[in-house]
């Protein structure tokens, strides 16, 4: 199809020309990455790229829907120790970085112990690691200070963000992992070799013809930079991709319009993760509780399910998704709608109605998605409904995150995570949380969170982890939604996108494209 070539040739119009390969899969995202090294921090626009050039000890990807939680990307097997302190991998022997080298455990150790040394976001994986053995060249030996059943599971979720291997011979002799030549000319082990960063339009990869799973299927895969999802829309509905990831996708109330298109295959992939709100406690009117219990009743989620998502979302009325349904305390529960309810908390909090009819104000955000971007825009009509002066504040997807990781922010939009274990909590709620963004604070959940995660008996895990979901629901720092579905939007003849079955535990993370081939004609 030659539609696949033109979209090549108008990315290509501000660099040199590139030769077209025989497969060439173009990716739409969001966001210019700010650097091509992962480790530093979370960026939404490296993640695609980097997860790609880079291999990981261990991964996942959304084969988590059917179970799993783990599997192998540098590690080819493992074992752990019967009191869950003592993870032992070994290595894919056939693994070489781009540059030639051998991959061995010396680099994983070395990237582990970087990363840990200079607090990078990682980190927060391994913090139980008490030390890291490297017996020869293809085993690795992690000792933990005390035994935490979450630790493959959570490492290999992390592992996609900011936890990718990375060549000591490269690296050594630099500060950290962002200074030197290789910040911006990665080179790692993964499926895709870097050819180019064109800034503002592009990230140019290539197949890794020696990758140690097998070359990929796409010769020359491109990370396009498109911030208007509206653009995203308009090209791929006149052929420039093949694939419109879900944080593009149309509202779900158009999918009938999609479902009904014969060139067109819409893709559903559940999820552990909901859409929620997060409340910044710092915000005057925000860190009273009576406040936050009102937010809760003046919202109606079945509204916004009836005007945003056709019907087609699951409420979230529990802390918690029904993907992970064994971990839920059902008798913690989220208020439902109640307007005159939250007008009587309003009031009781000391926020009367002024003469202008307002209480106080906030403004509400979240990330440039079509899910959240509903939710937002229908939740400030709500507020406003029981005297809440609500405004809606946008930004980019990067501008957004960066904002509520420096908590200026009063109400956003947020994709809360429940697993793939339920430590997950203690990401998100506990003090240090590196996804607590609303500066909530509780000593017993704190406990519980850091106890919960050593306890090898499932029933008493299961016991710690309602009482963390009843102390969330009563405290609201955040208050769940909607459990979260994606529609994703594929062209005939192409598969193995990580949010299709075809692509499950082979896409290596949820930004991998190895399992991805196209038609015949995909040239």
């Amino acid at each position: 199809m030659r539609l696949w070539t033109s979209t090549i040739l108008a990315t290509a119009v501000l660099a040199p020309a590139l030769a077209l390969a025989e497969t060439t899969l173009i990716m739409p995202q969001q966001d210019e990455p700010r650097t091509l090294t992962p480790a530093p921090s979370s960026d939404t626009g490296g993640h695609g790229p980097t997860s790609n050039i880079y291999s990981h000890l261990v991964v996942m990807d959304w084969g988590i829907v059917e179970g799993v939680a783990a599997y192998g990307d540098l590690a080819d097997s493992w074992e752990v120790s019967e009191d869950a302190t003592t993870y032992t991998f070994h290595l894919n022997t056939d693994a070489r970085w781009h540059d030639g080298e051998d991959v061995t455990s010396e680099d994983v150790k070395f990237t582990y112990e970087r990363i840990m040394e200079k607090g990078y976001t990682f980190s927060s994986f391994l913090r139980d690691v008490k030390s890291i053995e490297t017996p020869d060249d293809d085993t690795v030996v992690i000792t933990l200070n005390k035994p935490n059943m979450a630790f493959l599971p959570m490492m290999a979720q992390g592992a996609q963000w900011t936890g990718k291997i990375y060549p000591e011979h490269l690296w050594a002799d630099q500060d950290g992992f962002d200074t030197g030549p290789y910040v911006n000319e990665p080179v790692g082990s993964g499926p895709f070799k870097f050819v180019r960063w064109d800034r503002g339009t592009a990230v140019v990869l290539e197949a890794n013809e020696d990758y140690f799973r097998g070359p990929p299927a796409v010769d020359t895969l491109i990370f396009r930079t498109i911030p208007d999802a509206n653009v995203a829309r308009a090209e791929f509905e006149a052929g420039q991709f093949p694939y419109l990831p879900f944080n593009y996708a149309p509202p779900l109330a158009e999918a009938p319009i999609f479902e009904a298109d014969p060139d067109i295959n819409v893709v559903y992939t559940p999820s552990h993760f909901s859409r929620d709100l997060q409340l910044n406690l710092n915000h005057e009117a925000l860190g009273n509780p009576k406040v936050r219990e009102a937010i809760a009743y003046a919202m109606d989620r079945e509204q916004m399910n009836r005007l945003a998502f056709n019907n087609s979302w699951t409420p979230g009325y529990y802390a918690g998704v029904s993907s992970l349904q064994k971990w839920i305390n059902e008798d913690a529960r989220f208020p439902e709608h109640d307007a005159e309810k939250a007008e009587a908390l309003l009031d009781e909090a000391g926020f009367p109605r002024g003469e202008d009819g307002w209480r106080f104000s906030v403004k509400v955000t979240g990330p440039n998605i079509s899910d959240c971007s509903a939710i937002t825009e229908i939740l400030v009509r709500q507020l406003r409904d029981v005297g809440i002066e609500a405004e809606l504040d946008r930004f980019d997807q990067s501008t957004w995150f960066s904002r509520i990781q420096e908590k200026q922010f009063d109400i956003s939009c947020y994709f809360g995570r429940y697993g793939p274990d339920p430590d997950a909590y203690r990401e998100h709620f506990s003090t240090d949380g590196a996804r607590n963004f609303m500066s909530y604070s509780d000593a017993e959940l704190d406990q519980l969170a850091a106890e919960a995660n050593t306890i090898r008996d499932e029933e008493t895990r299961k016991e710690m982890y309602g009482r963390i979901q009843e102390i969330v629901v009563r405290d609201m720092p955040y208050i769940n939604v909607f459990e979260e579905q994606k529609m994703s939007l594929v062209r005939p003849g192409w598969t193995g996108f990580a949010v299709m079955p075809g692509g499950f535990n082979k896409s290596i993370s949820w930004f991998g494209v190895y399992g991805v081939s196209g038609p015949d004609d995909a040239e």
